[in-house]
C-alpha cells in the first residue's frame, strides 16, 4: 500500500494545522522572553531609581 497521496482537504488542514502551531509557538516564546527580559531589567530599573531619588 501507498500513502504518498493526500487529497486536496487533508493537505490544507495538515498545512493550517502546522503553520498555526509554528506560529503559535513563536508568538508564545517572544512573550515568555519579554517577560523574563523585563522581570530582570524592571529590578535592576528599580534600583537605579532609587539610587537616584534625593532623600
Amino acid at each position: 500500500m501507498h500513502f504518498l497521496y493526500i487529497d486536496p482537504g487533508s493537505g490544507s488542514l495538515l498545512f493550517q494545522a502546522l503553520l498555526s502551531g509554528f506560529l503559535t509557538v513563536v508568538v508564545f516564546s517572544k512573550r515568555i522572553i519579554s517577560y523574563i527580559k523585563y522581570s530582570f531589567f524592571k529590578k535592576k530599573r528599580d534600583e537605579d531609581e532609587e539610587a537616584e531619588t534625593p532623600e
